[in-house]
């Protein structure tokens, strides 16, 4: 068997140190991400069954999620962690890194996007698993930014 063909069934190449760390801190944000997304999901739900309608089970509140505008504000971040898994499985540049590092930074950063910050925030204060969630996202931003 060719090496190449070993490469590709792994989807990619071996990784320095450099790349090695950055991919680890790939998959930690993406395994961080997916418990306070559903977090986020079960509150903006309980949210929208207290303003807007009742939620009437999982496949209902599914289908809000993909179509009603009182959920549109989570689809970044939806987004955002199937882009680090996908970047997480394969070769990567250091470039896609910074993008996907300048997203979580426009989610979770100082000055995050005041559309999700709007809907965050107060979730964020009142949820000690969301805030808990919060502070390792922002160290592993911290772990991905560039060295210098």
């Amino acid at each position: 068997m060719k090496k190449e063909d070993v490469y590709r069934r792994m989807m990619h190449t071996p990784d320095d140190p450099v790349r090695a760390e950055l991919r680890a801190a790939l998959r930690e944000a993406w395994k961080q991400l997916l418990p306070l997304h559903r977090s986020l999901i079960d509150s903006a739900g309980a949210d929208y069954g207290e303003t807007v309608a009742p939620v009437r089970g999982p496949n209902h509140l599914l289908q809000l999620l993909q179509d009603d505008p009182f959920f549109v504000w989570l689809k970044p971040l939806t987004t955002l962690i199937v882009d680090l898994d996908s970047t997480a499985r394969t070769d990567f540049e250091r470039a896609h890194v910074d993008d996907l590092v300048k997203r979580l930074e426009r989610l979770f950063g100082t000055s995050a996007d005041a559309d999700f910050a709007a809907h965050y925030v107060p979730i964020l204060q009142r949820d000690v698993d969301v805030a808990m969630a919060h502070g390792a996202i922002r160290r592993i931003i911290t772990r991905l930014l560039p060295r210098a």
